[in-house]
């Protein structure tokens, strides 16, 4: 198995592309993980909306050449288009940036908010390590970001219901009242 990490980037509607990136990232490389999301400014004058960032991690037996097709079929269902980039807008931005030890996209690796992502994926223990018992040197007060797991796009949610008052269904809070209806006269 070969361990791959993503780079996902928006600064239209981020919050929505992303987690919408997220779930179908999800059904293509099941048991994928994902840091919390990052928000930073953009280092292109083109960009004029702060980006929201997170980082993907999954093992895969696919090569890099298959893992670049799924992800350009993920940008392009959320919603990404050739023109978009030119116009400062980033629906959706996936890059594979390592492949195994193979640093695929140096210049973001090196990016300040992946080096920040990528500590979250080192405090955050594997589900088969075993725990020494010890304390660790990291501060009590210091948070550890938990990982996200995208939602069920068909999860149920409850909603409140309401009920509407008609005329042949009046609430206690708000009667209706009967009125006379008038008959309108034809023209014979």
């Amino acid at each position: 198995m070969n361990t791959i990490l993503l780079s996902i980037g928006s600064n239209r509607f981020a919050k929505t592309n992303i987690d919408k990136a997220k779930r179908m990232l999800t059904r293509l490389f099941p048991g994928m993980i994902f840091t919390p999301p990052i928000l930073t400014e953009p280092d292109d004058e083109k960009y004029s909306f702060l980006f929201r960032n997170v980082l993907a991690k999954v093992e895969t037996g696919l090569m890099p050449e298959e893992i670049i097709e799924k992800i350009k079929q993920t940008e392009r269902a959320v919603g990404r288009s050739p023109r978009d980039k030119y116009l400062g807008k980033v629906i959706i931005d996936i890059d594979l940036i390592k492949y195994n030890d193979e640093i695929l996209r140096p210049e973001d690796y090196q990016r300040e908010y992946v080096q920040q992502l990528l500590s979250a994926f080192d405090e955050t223990p594997s589900p088969d390590t075993v725990s020494s018992g010890k304390p660790t040197e990291k501060s009590s007060t210091e948070e550890t970001p938990v990982m996200e797991t995208p939602k069920e796009e068909n999860s149920t949610i409850e909603t409140p219901t309401v009920e509407i008052p008609t005329k042949d269904n009046p609430t206690e809070d708000n009667p209706t009242e009967e009125t006379p209806t008038e008959e309108t006269p034809t023209k014979d």
